[in-house]
């Protein structure tokens, strides 16, 4: 046989190999992340931070910094884009798995780029205002492709128009975790 030949039945031959092979690497491939599945990544790692001991007896700013560990943390190794990340962020604001400033904060930790984006969402904005609850979110970016986000929550303003209380992580949610 000509090497010619003998060329053209190895090409032949991988040709027919390797789609098989890609059949098999396709079928172990991860699903790609959907805003319906990270509210689920976010649902399931807020009841977590929820089970810790003694969660309900935590202060209000306890209890933030518990669920946006916790959430932040469950997002960061989703592999979900960060655009993909905010528009779960403010579904589950939408669906009351999450408070606004929750989503707000979290996002500013995990998708900078669109901590804004879910700021200034209707729904986001809608059950901040329906709780009484406020949130500043300030960015600003180093030069580069670093972006920093500072994110200031208030919960309702107190008596006399003086500063609010402290945010309310639970204030408006309908998660079992947190009791409503």
């Amino acid at each position: 046989m000509s090497s010619r030949h003998l060329t053209a039945a190895f090409i032949g031959l991988a040709m027919v190999v390797a789609p098989v092979g890609q059949a098999t690497v396709w079928a172990r491939a991860i699903p790609a992340a959907t805003v319906n599945s990270l509210q689920s990544t976010i649902a399931a790692a807020a009841r977590s931070a929820a089970a810790t001991p003694n969660f309900a007896s935590l202060s209000n700013a306890d209890k933030l910094a518990a669920i946006q560990a916790s959430v932040t943390q469950a997002l960061s190794t989703s592999g979900a884009p960060p655009e993909m990340i905010a528009k779960a962020l403010i579904a589950a604001v939408k669906a009351g798995i999450i408070s606004a400033g929750v989503a707000i904060a979290v996002a500013a930790s995990v998708a900078p780029d669109f901590a804004q984006m879910v700021a200034n969402d209707p729904a986001v904005l809608a059950q901040l205002a329906a709780t009484g609850q406020s949130a500043t979110v300030t960015g600003a970016t180093d030069g580069g492709q670093s972006v920093s986000v500072l994110v200031n929550l208030q919960g309702p303003a107190g008596g006399g128009g003086g500063a609010g209380a402290s945010f309310d992580p639970c204030a408006g949610v309908v998660a079992a975790y947190c009791g409503g």
